[in-house]
């Protein structure tokens, strides 16, 4: 994830490998999903994707004016790379979020988030049993 308060904008790039992410999307869907771009028309794929993204990486407590956007996806054979953002996103005190992208077809899936902001990286591991994170922008003062 990359935050950008000047452009309003919480920009996201998810990585996953092709084949867990079929059956992921087969699970979900209810039907044989391949990501191969010959199998199923783009619109289709495209359309389960952003559900999925949607239902899956959650931010909370956003306002109003914010919207989600997925931007799109590349197949790379063994890994697929999917792009979306928040948009119209007002700086922000904190930033927490639910990531649970595959945990339906692998419950003992980890998934990584990076959180790039002004003031540097920072990485969350999620598990089915930790899915929630949370990152503060200020610093407590004592």
């Amino acid at each position: 994830m990359y935050y950008k308060p000047d452009e309003q904008q919480l920009q996201l790039v998810v990585r996953v490998f092709t084949d867990d992410f079929s059956k992921a999307l087969s699970i979900y869907t209810g039907e044989e999903i391949s990501l191969d771009p010959d199998s199923q028309t783009i619109e289709v794929t495209e359309q389960h994707i952003t559900s999925y993204f949607k239902d899956y990486f959650v931010v909370h407590d956003l306002p109003k004016s914010t919207s989600f956007s997925f931007v799109g996806w590349e197949y790379k054979q063994d890994q697929t790379h999917m792009y979306a953002s928040f948009n119209n996103m007002p700086e922000i005190k904190a930033l927490e979020w639910s990531n649970t992208f595959l945990f339906d077809a692998f419950p003992e899936q980890k998934n990584i988030v990076t959180l790039s902001t002004a003031m540097g990286k920072k990485s969350f591991l999620h598990t089915q049993d930790q899915n929630f994170a949370q990152f503060n922008f200020e610093f407590p003062t004592n």
